[in-house]
């Protein structure tokens, strides 16, 4: 799968017992790559993140908020599963993490079931939005976001399977569909996926909630 970039963000999962290395000192383990993103909670912050390297005993994760070593943490992996573990090391805009308890890599990796794809990690938002529908304009809530797309406020005038463009300010304009509408909310999938650091680096600006954390909890304006 390639980002805006051009360039494939892999996880390699390792068939090592031991928790992930640094680059630099990994040469002797055995590897595979798959693609993976996540979320890290910690008491401070819930921030998405990209696993780069997963074993049975922890992870190594590219992080986009600042964090510390010996930090209790909780990594929220793409099938849904929530794994403890204490952060060991930080170096160049990366965390290793090792986990309480060994784990099965292979089970928390796969969707639960396996009956659908996972879904994207996603973060709790208190933003905006410019929804533009055919000569219709709304600046809506956004309640939450990932990759894929948001949870915004229904507004007055979205229905289900709307094609719709979706402007917040700091990410790429997408053209967008809303998938569903319950109540007071909608949900709007993106036609292409948001590369995984726009997202992470912009929720980590604006200040990203979730379970009644805040962290800065500041409302996303969008001009015009």
């Amino acid at each position: 799968m390639l980002s805006d970039t051009g360039f494939t963000e892999f996880t390699t999962i390792s068939l090592s017992g031991t928790p992930p290395e640094s680059d630099d000192r990994r040469d002797a383990q055995r590897y595979m790559s798959v693609l993976q993103a996540g979320k890290i909670i910690t008491d401070t912050i819930h921030e998405l993140c990209l696993i780069r390297n997963i074993s049975s005993k922890g992870v190594m994760a590219e992080i986009f908020a600042p964090i510390d070593t010996d930090v209790p943490v909780e990594i929220e992996f793409k099938a849904g599963a929530k794994v403890r573990g204490m952060v060991r090391w930080v170096k160049d805009g990366r965390a290793g993490i090792e986990f309480d308890e060994q784990i099965d890599v292979h089970t928390i990796l796969a969707p639960h079931g396996g009956r659908m794809a996972a879904r994207a990690p996603r973060l709790n938002i208190d933003g905006m939005a410019r929804i533009t529908m055919g000569d219709i304009r709304e600046r809506l809530q956004v309640f939450d976001i990932s990759q894929g797309g948001v949870k915004v406020d229904a507004g007055l005038t979205l229905e289900s399977g709307m094609d719709v463009v979706v402007e917040i300010e700091g990410l790429p304009v997408r053209t967008s569909v809303v998938r569903w509408v319950r109540g007071p909310h909608a949900g709007i999938s993106f036609n292409r996926v948001m590369p995984l650091d726009q997202v992470a680096y912009w929720a980590a600006q604006q200040g990203s909630r979730d379970d009644g954390l805040e962290s800065g909890n500041k409302k996303q304006a969008i001009s015009g």
